[in-house]
């Protein structure tokens, strides 16, 4: 089976911002993410989503709001039963950093999968648990690393099954890995950037957060191809000056200087 390699030719195909855009007109986003315990993963992936969109809503456990608001003020936290509401307004929706497992969530995934059918949303992590193969769909985007995909899809990661899951789901698959593969059922793309220093906690979240702020207004399958490859090539430009030496607050902070390069 051949892979198609992602280059950085994928930037040249992604919707630039028109220099008389207002507000709102450079997309919004929801995520629905965080809980008690974890906070973190919430503040990587919507701060980097807003990098990308205009607005970022974000609803959280009601212990996480105070918390969100004081680490980033540029977010506008709601709780989570006010997830249905701003789905509505949404251009994408990203689900699961730092979510807490129960039946709870797992009604909400289920419903906003069922109810939205029509929006872009991105499963990640926690969301990856709670969810069988049968919610997906078309507008679907989930990134499991090799134990969630196991989970999901009962197999182990590769090329073939990948793609076949992705077909058989009709959604679009990004398996992280040293080399990632992605497809959407009809062509299967892989992704060299990134290194071992990205094993960090934290950076499987901004890459949520960049699928989810392009896809606010690009194509699903553009926004992953370009996510995948803009989140290792940051990677690599920090593993060039500090080797393993980086956390995820440090791949965030780098972002925009490697999408200044890609897009240059």
């Amino acid at each position: 089976m051949n892979c198609s390699k992602i280059t950085k030719s994928i930037f040249k195909k992604l919707k630039k911002r028109s220099p008389k855009s207002h507000k709102c007109q450079n997309g919004l986003v929801l995520i629905i993410a965080g809980s008690k315990q974890y906070q973190g993963s919430l503040v990587f992936s919507a701060k980097t989503a807003s990098r990308l969109a205009d607005l970022i809503f974000a609803c959280t456990a009601k212990e996480n709001i105070p918390i969100i608001k004081k680490i980033s003020p540029e977010l506008i936290v709601h709780p989570m039963k006010d997830s249905l509401k701003l789905a509505e307004k949404a251009d994408s929706i990203l689900i699961g950093p730092g979510l807490e497992k129960n039946q709870k969530n797992k009604l909400l995934i289920k419903k906003i999968l069922k109810k939205f059918w029509n929006k872009k949303t991105i499963l990640d992590a926690t969301a990856l648990r709670l969810i069988s193969p049968e919610n997906l769909h078309s507008n679907c985007c989930v990134t499991p690393h090799a134990k969630e995909f196991l989970a999901l899809f009962h197999e182990k990661p590769s090329k073939k099954t990948v793609f076949r899951n992705a077909q058989k789901n009709n959604c679009i698959i990004v398996a992280k890995s040293p080399i990632d593969f992605i497809s959407n059922g009809k062509k299967i793309f892989c992704n060299s950037t990134g290194n071992p220093g990205m094993t960090t906690g934290g950076t499987g979240d901004t890459l949520a957060g960049l699928i989810a702020g392009f896809a606010a207004k690009n194509s699903l399958l553009e926004s992953a191809l370009a996510a995948c490859y803009l989140n290792g090539f940051a990677g690599d430009l920090l593993f060039k000056e500090r080797g393993f030496m980086f956390n995820a607050e440090d791949l965030m902070e780098k972002l925009p200087i490697a999408y200044k390069k890609l897009s240059a």
